[in-house]
């Protein structure tokens, strides 16, 4: 669960502060995101003058798929967060917020004293993704030829055939002059 309630947080005064732990949490955070094990995390609530502070680091098991060789293996980044959420109602009279913030991407408290953190963590945890993520460093790829995996068996596919308009590069490269 990544929904917390933060009614007494938000009747307490400027700087308080509320210890959140995520412990083996399975959550769902969307299709390009696929945990391989649970989320866990330290989080700091803290009040401030506008709304709440949320400060913290999540750590999960993901699971990516190798750029080299196409295979899935499991990765366990840790996210930084640090997000500031704002009322949509004033937590003192209850009257809604007759004017939203000016930046779309200010995150809200809802109508009941919430926060979701599951879109916070989502983008945080793709914001990890690397941009050719491989199972290993040494990952030797896949057969060109074939398509096989190359650290499985040999790959000797006989000679390659020579586009006859590079034939006469082959010549130069193996040393032999024919003209």
């Amino acid at each position: 669960m990544t929904v917390f309630n933060i009614a007494g947080l938000l009747h307490e005064t400027t700087g308080a502060t509320r210890d959140v732990r995520l412990t083996d949490h399975y959550v769902v955070l969307g299709n390009d995101l696929e945990l391989a094990g649970p989320l866990n995390g330290a989080l700091r609530l803290q009040r401030t003058n506008r709304g709440v502070l949320v400060r913290g680091r999540v750590t999960a098991a993901l699971r990516r798929t190798c750029a080299r060789c196409l295979e899935p293996y499991v990765e366990e980044p840790t996210a930084t967060i640090e997000e500031e959420f704002v009322p949509s109602l004033d937590p003192e009279t209850g009257a809604t917020i007759a004017e939203p913030p000016a930046d779309e991407g200010t995150l809200m408290i809802n109508a009941h004293h919430e926060i979701d953190l599951a879109p916070v963590i989502h983008d945080e945890l793709s914001l990890t993704e690397p941009m050719h993520p491989l199972c290993r460093p040494d990952c030797p790829g896949l057969c060109v030829v074939c398509g096989a995996p190359l650290e499985i068996g040999t790959h000797d596919h006989g000679d390659e055939e020579i586009d006859p308009r590079l034939a006469v590069l082959a010549q130069f490269h193996a040393g032999g002059d024919d003209t």
